[in-house]
């Protein structure tokens, strides 16, 4: 972990921490991250958001937090690091390209929390610089580790193209899947607005087409972790062990509205699963273990 840490009395409040960290002044040169730890004790869920939560991404109230909702209590945090003046890149623009969960625990709706967060990295990939927030959520009591996850950001290389993007052959069939059932979903255009409305989350590129196309999408798309928590809903009490990973790689961009098939595949301790477009090309892959 690491060397500094800063405690905060209260979560930073969603919509300031969205404008601070897309539109703060940035005072570092090169790709060194903060070396800075952000924590908030007492936290918990909103009965009245996670109410929502569920409703947009197809849970039932069970008395437990969803395996996925941790990320979104601490979503304040991942932008509050982001908002540091020394963090070395713009905001807008860098991608949520991959995520890893560890449940230790089931989270009751009520428990009151301590999260932590904070960087790794950043790694050269050909694509561009990769790095890593880490998360961990304690019992706020006992300080048992409850939740811990890592989340992949990618920022591209500026000036780099794919030359042969436009002639990439599409994919070998994952053969997992060959005897999956497919589940056709219909994804409505106002699922980044009810995303949004449920987490904090009213980043321009979910909401609308308007709002959208200055970042270079033709219609809003719908948030990554709604996707995944969407996936985790229609796995059903495969997601309900104490303890658990979850897994997935973003693939590509989901246009709202859409429609898409949710696949599954048994594996040895474990299920995967993915999100497949119109065309056949993946929007996600996934595993529950």
């Amino acid at each position: 972990m690491s060397a500094t840490i800063f405690d905060l009395h209260t979560l930073p409040a969603m919509p300031a921490a969205l404008l601070r960290a897309a539109f703060t002044r940035r005072n570092a040169r090169g790709t060194s991250l903060p070396d800075m730890t952000l924590r908030v004790h007492g936290c918990r869920a909103s009965p009245e958001l996670l109410a929502r939560y569920r409703d947009a991404c197809g849970f039932d109230a069970d008395g437990f937090l969803p395996v996925t909702y941790p990320q979104v209590l601490a979503t304040p945090l991942h932008l509050g690091l982001l908002g540091l003046p020394d963090f070395p890149y713009p905001v807008l623009g860098t991608v949520h390209v991959r995520n890893q969960i560890a449940q230790h625990r089931r989270i009751a709706d009520t428990v009151p929390l301590t999260m932590s967060c904070h960087f790794e990295g950043p790694r050269e990939v050909p694509a561009g610089h990769e790095f890593d927030v880490h998360t961990r959520v304690e019992a706020e009591e006992s300080g048992e580790l409850l939740w811990q996850a890592v989340t992949t950001m990618l920022r591209r290389h500026g000036a780099r193209k794919d030359k042969d993007a436009g002639r990439k052959d599409r994919p070998p069939e994952d053969a997992r899947f060959a005897a999956s059932r497919p589940a056709p979903w219909t994804v409505p255009a106002d699922t980044g607005r009810r995303y949004a409305r449920a987490s904090g989350d009213f980043n321009p590129i979910h909401l609308t087409a308007l709002t959208a196309r200055p970042f270079g999408f033709p219609r809003a798309i719908a948030h990554g972790m709604w996707t995944l928590a969407r996936c985790v809903a229609e796995l059903g009490e495969a997601a309900h062990p104490d303890a658990l990973t979850l897994d997935c790689d973003f693939k590509k961009p989901l246009l709202l509205p859409a429609r898409v098939t949710f696949q599954t595949a048994r594996e040895p301790g474990g299920v995967a699963f993915r999100v497949l477009s119109e065309e056949g090309k993946p929007h996600l892959l996934g595993r529950l273990g």
